[in-house]
């Protein structure tokens, strides 16, 4: 018996590990995006997990002479846990319907079976909640597993089912403790992968995206854009006269005024623009607009921004500073040429009096941004 506890405690730990893996990878992939708010996913999540406790089910063991058990509505449980009510219902009737009409004889046993993975479903549903591992709801959900399980081979087998309630009760409850520490480690993994990545591609000092994280996704998103016709807008800003705030003040209050103007970036940008520091006190937002009006807009918008805003530094002094802007279409002239004509912008910003936004130019090194590119109404500081 022990030998086939194992090798079930083997199967569980493998497939929840390289599900766990794909799970992680799936959500790297480009149909991450759109699956997050999908309905499918949980059924699909349920489903898989159904898959595992019909492999479970193949691994059934004896207990005793007419009792035969198995760790299948543990499945149901983790489909609840990681899905919700979808992933558990799923799991439970892709078991319950394989319990019923697929495995051993058809008859007595197969009914109770199928019924039994429906019941503990329904059940375990009332105690459980989704991504709460919590110690006593995961204690009660194989309390009721076994409660479940004692019922059914009761019907199947009367009061033989009694005699394995010892062996069966130490069964569950090792494999509740398996699983929640299996699934807990695998939380805590997750966690720290996460931050660990997160902490790869993020600037320590302002918490935006650092240049080789927006490097990369700005080829990403070039890629898609010349592969889908998928245009986007770019901003480059760069801090007006910021070597006087280091040689005045100090590299720790030119670090202050860096962070404050990360602050600044991402209360100004949308949702789902990309936020970066390009490195000294450059900074680049890519924002997934076509219309020019919406990257004009927000070029502005971060450019009073900077100007109303008051840098305080730790003695308590208060700077007033500016930022110049480029800022570009990929409509407008060779999207691969972007970056190049975007930053001609704002050296041409920078070059006109400062403080002020300028558009890019169709071609690369063409002269004087636009006419009709934005400039403050106030004098460059």
């Amino acid at each position: 018996m022990f030998k086939d506890l194992f090798v079930n405690f083997t199967i569980l730990a493998t497939l929840l590990f390289f599900g766990n893996v794909f799970f992680n990878r799936f959500r790297k992939s480009s149909w991450a995006v759109a699956s997050a708010s999908s309905a499918w996913l949980p059924w699909a999540t349920g489903i898989a997990l159904g898959l595992v406790g019909i492999v479970l089910m193949e691994f059934s063991f004896p207990i005793g002479r007419n009792s035969v058990v198995d760790l299948r509505q543990t499945a149901i449980i983790i489909a609840i846990y990681v899905a919700g009510i979808p992933g558990g219902l799923g799991a439970g009737l892709l078991i319950g319907v394989f319990r019923l009409f697929f495995f051993g004889e058809f008859g007595l046993s197969s009914y109770v079976g199928g019924t039994n993975a429906i019941v503990t479903f329904i059940c375990v549903a009332l105690v459980l909640r989704k991504g709460r591992l919590e110690p006593l709801r995961w204690a009660a959900a194989f309390a009721i597993q076994f409660v479940l399980l004692m019922i059914s081979l009761y019907i199947m087998v009367g009061t033989t089912a009694l005699h394995i309630i010892p062996v069966y009760s130490v069964i569950i409850a090792g494999t509740g403790v398996f699983t929640f520490f299996m699934l807990r480690h695998l939380n805590n993994s997750n966690e720290l992968f996460a931050f660990m990545e997160d902490a790869a591609h993020r600037d320590f000092l302002t918490g935006l995206h650092n240049p080789r994280s927006f490097h990369f996704a700005y080829d990403r998103r070039m890629k898609r854009t010349l592969k889908n016709d998928e245009g986007f807008g770019l901003i480059l800003l760069d801090i007006d006269h910021f070597k006087r705030v280091n040689d005045t003040h100090g590299h720790p209050a030119g670090d202050l005024v860096l962070q404050q103007l990360g602050k600044i970036l991402m209360s100004c940008s949308p949702a789902d623009s990309y936020c970066a520091r390009n490195g000294g006190e450059e900074f680049a937002v890519v924002l997934d607009r076509r219309e020019e009006d919406a990257v004009m807009r927000l070029a502005e918008k971060i450019r009073a921004a900077v100007e109303s805003h008051a840098f305080l530094l730790d003695d308590g002094t208060k700077l007033k500073l500016t930022v110049s802007i480029g800022y570009g279409r990929t409509e407008e002239g060779s999207p691969r040429t972007l970056f190049r004509r975007v930053d001609d912008a704002l050296y041409h910003a920078k070059e006109s009096g400062r403080n002020r936004i300028s558009k890019a130019s169709s071609e690369i090194g063409s002269g004087e941004s636009p006419p009709d590119s934005g400039s403050a109404p106030n004098p460059p500081s």
